[in-house]
């Protein structure tokens, strides 16, 4: 009985002194303050029955220490990597990047969120490492003109390791950043002037001073996105659901638009570039767009859209032309109607929330459909848009073959497929561009390399007879 009085008067003197306890902060934000006082008592096997974060925002990922660095430009990435361990970092540090491009050079930084020492996860932690960590890159490096900050929990392992789930992340431009401290702007005020943040509430809400939790206190930035991922459970099995049967019967004679290349009479070529938004990748292929003078068309995945708003707005002010990739990137040939449906209609979902654009083209992952998939755009105003040379750079190969690749047999309406996610895409990038000017072809997006013919309507029996994941012919039998 002893003990429980104990346990009792403890308990009332961290309600008087807890943060939170006397400003109508929810119970299991209290518990979450209160647990780590317990551990010590008799009861402390109560614990797990207190409401707290899931497991994956408390389990260590691989990496930090000397493991910390990308490999793509090492001496820069070490550099970086030993000005931010001299901060006084809240989260552990477990990547660096940089990469340089014909003088353009960016940086991408990744934590993993919740205290080194506690695993306490904090939206002030966040906040506080990614300004520090933007201020020193930048102060560090004068040639640095981007840099990405996220910071991660452990998302599903598949056969390429443990995935990153980012709970938050911000994009700063030097230019920007520069503007927002000459403005006097600090710490949120600074993460607010530097665009679109995102904060995913299905992490944040489990941080004691998540300021969409605690009455009284500052709310989130006005450029924060902090809408649920479509991807949460609850919202993906609505989409589903909604999406409805579709026909019993996908007649093979029904229409459906489809690019296959554009105007042979122009000279004019389409760069297209899948998989994105990413960090580090997406704001380098920009400048290089930028400084070559030259428009593409992303075709985005909707998840990552979600995590990494800043940068499809950035796609989007360049005046670049932003498709319909999926939310998750799955091949189109392996799912039912309802979660095509969903697929397509959660990507449009996620762009629309961010920038109000309608997508009206449609890259289905690996250039792979079904009939039910085709039945069902054929009744939509999408475009499917496939390629004539695809880069074959989604596994990181030499700049050289990546070049080739994308040059041999080249012709005036082709569709050049690339992708957004590795360094050597961005290294090729100016050689293509280069090499088509030399043969007096221009890149442009692909509503101007439309001509007379294109797109097709074909039927869906054409288009399931059509070769898959490679070039595509100039006429259809």
């Amino acid at each position: 009985m002893l003990r429980l009085y104990v346990f009792l008067i403890i308990s009332l003197l961290l309600i008087v002194n807890l943060p939170g306890a006397a400003d109508g902060q929810p119970a299991d934000t209290f518990l979450s303050h209160l647990a780590p006082h317990l551990t010590d008592l008799p009861f402390s096997h109560l614990l797990p029955h207190f409401p707290g974060p899931p497991e994956e925002l408390l389990t260590a990922l691989p990496g930090g220490g000397t493991e910390v660095l990308k490999g793509f430009s090492p001496a820069d990435e070490a550099a970086l990597a030993q000005v931010l361990w001299e901060l006084p970092l809240q989260q552990r540090l477990l990547r660096v990047a940089v990469g340089q491009v014909e003088g353009t050079k960016a940086a991408l930084i990744k934590f993993q969120a919740g205290g080194i020492c506690t695993g306490q996860f904090q939206v002030a932690q966040l906040e506080a490492d990614a300004t520090a960590a933007v201020a020193a890159a930048f102060s560090a490096d004068p040639n640095l003109q981007h840099v990405d900050v996220w910071s991660v929990i452990p998302g599903t392992i598949n056969d390429e390791g443990q995935r990153h789930q980012p709970v938050f992340s911000v994009s700063a431009d030097r230019e920007c950043y520069a503007q927002a401290v000459a403005a006097g702007c600090a710490g949120g005020e600074l993460l607010a002037a530097l665009g679109v943040v995102r904060y995913d509430p299905r992490f944040t809400k489990y941080a004691p001073d998540n300021p969409c939790r605690m009455t009284g206190r500052r709310a989130m930035p006005a450029s924060a996105y902090t809408l649920t991922s479509l991807d949460s459970e609850d919202l993906w099995l609505e989409l589903v659901q909604r999406a409805g049967m579709g026909p019993e019967q996908p007649s093979a004679s029904t229409r459906v638009r489809m690019l296959l290349r554009g105007d042979a009479h122009r000279r004019r070529v389409a760069i297209t570039i899948d998989d994105g938004p990413c960090p580090l990748i997406t704001p380098l292929i920009l400048r290089v767009l930028d400084k070559q003078q030259v428009k593409a068309s992303f075709f985005v995945v909707g998840e990552k859209v979600e995590q990494y708003p800043e940068l499809l707005r950035e796609i989007v002010r360049a005046g670049h032309l932003v498709g319909n990739h999926t939310y998750h990137h799955r091949r189109l040939s392996n799912l039912s109607v309802q979660q095509t449906v969903a697929e397509i209609e959660a990507c449009q979902i996620a762009v629309g929330r961010l920038t109000g654009e309608v997508m009206t083209y449609l890259r289905p992952p690996g250039g792979s459909y079904s009939q039910v998939a085709l039945q069902y755009l054929a009744d939509t105003s999408y475009t499917v848009v496939l390629w004539t040379h695809n880069a074959g750079d989604w596994g990181n190969p030499a700049v050289s073959g990546i070049v080739q690749r994308c040059l041999k047999n080249i012709r005036p309406g082709s569709i050049i497929l690339m992708h957004g996610g590795d360094i050597n895409s961005v290294r090729a990038l100016p050689f293509i561009i280069r090499g088509l000017r030399s043969r007096d072809l221009e890149p442009v997006l692909l509503t101007e390399l439309l001509g007379p013919h294109a797109p097709r309507r074909l039927t869906i029996a054409q288009a399931l007879a059509l070769p898959q994941n490679g070039w595509q012919p100039d006429t259809v039998k």
